[in-house]
């Protein structure tokens, strides 16, 4: 088999492996360019396959579990050493997140990108790709999930928050990475292993209908009574991301309860990517909606909550192991 103890890169789109597209360009590098970025010491071992390189905000999670499927299949099928996915970068937290909620093999599956086009001047389409190939090939993302190789170091999907559009630094870490790259030799260094993970298998269908209603200063109750009126029966399941600790305006509290009696399932995260938090008691407050029943989210940010919802319910997940899941309890 052509991957056999090969490494896997999966192109999925992004500025990494994407010129600028100009008229009578192919915006996308060929796999003969691709080669020539890695030293002789990564070429031999890898190879590259190619996705729809589309953008990353067209992607469905139907389309991000194909992904994931595809990177398994290498490793079931093909005997591939790991995978590696390349996709844009102002997706790409949430996609490696959601894959780290489904990745149950031991071989390495990592995720790169770049804020700037391959080719172009601040370029990593190089140095990304050599590292992510390094990483892989040396044993320490081995049972490890689904991890992001960015700005010189490995991290777990779950410490990444998307803060920026446009600077190098688009990504924040709340934590220390699992290892970096020490320059200028390029060595890896490892400094810690990622938290405990809960993984659910591959192998089932996605719910769909996951959608996020952002809580904010001064709010009306239009988007809420939409759903009431019209479309609440489409949904999978609702994530409500709230002021501070969790907290809604008050007038959203009557509906919110007519939505709980419809026995969708709803999370509370809080919008600033803290922690839900009963702390006080007031009409709106993440004290009373978490007295309804709704869900807590506890440390997740409303992106990562909704695709762990996802997961949680495709997996058949009901209850009290959808509210043990969702705070990260089983």
């Amino acid at each position: 088999m052509e991957n056999r103890d090969k490494v896997v890169v999966l192109l999925a789109g992004g500025r990494v492996v994407q010129r600028q597209a100009m008229p009578s360009v192919q915006p996308d590098l060929k796999e003969e360019e691709l080669n020539a970025l890695l030293s002789d010491q990564f070429r031999e071992h890898t190879t590259f396959q190619k996705w729809s390189l589309q953008p990353v905000s067209n992607y469905t999670l139907r389309m991000c579990s194909e992904i994931i499927s595809m990177a398994a299949s290498y490793i079931n099928n093909d005997g591939a050493k790991g995978v590696i996915v390349t996709c844009g970068i102002e997706g790409i937290a949430e996609l490696a997140y959601f894959a780290d909620l489904i990745w149950d093999l031991n071989p390495p599956l990592v995720f790169t990108g770049s804020l700037f086009n391959a080719g172009s001047r601040g370029s990593e389409t190089s140095i990304r790709l050599e590292q992510s190939v390094q990483a892989v090939m040396s044993g320490f993302c081995t049972g490890k999930g689904a991890l992001l190789c960015i700005q010189d170091a490995i991290y777990s999907p779950a410490d990444v928050l998307q803060i920026c559009s446009f600077r190098r630094n688009i990504l924040a870490f709340p934590d220390a990475p699992l290892a970096v790259f020490a320059q200028p030799s390029g060595e890896l260094l490892p400094l810690r292993s990622p938290r405990r993970r809960q993984v659910l298998s591959l192998g089932f269908p996605l719910a769909r209908n996951i959608e996020i209603l952002n809580a904010s200063l001064g709010d009306g109750d239009l988007m809420l009574k939409a759903l009431l009126d019209k479309r609440f029966e489409e949904l999978d399941g609702l994530v409500i991301s709230g002021l501070g600790d969790g907290d809604v305006p008050s007038g959203w509290v009557p509906l919110i309860r007519k939505l709980v009696r419809t026995e969708i399932p709803i999370v509370l995260a809080s919008r600033p990517g803290g922690r839900v938090q009963d702390a006080e008691d007031f009409e709106g407050s993440a004290s009373q909606l978490l007295e309804f029943g709704l869900l807590d989210a506890g440390m997740l940010s409303p992106y990562q909550a909704r695709l762990r919802l996802a997961v949680g319910l495709s997996a058949g997940l009901k209850g009290e192991d959808l509210a043990r899941y969702m705070k990260g309890e089983q």
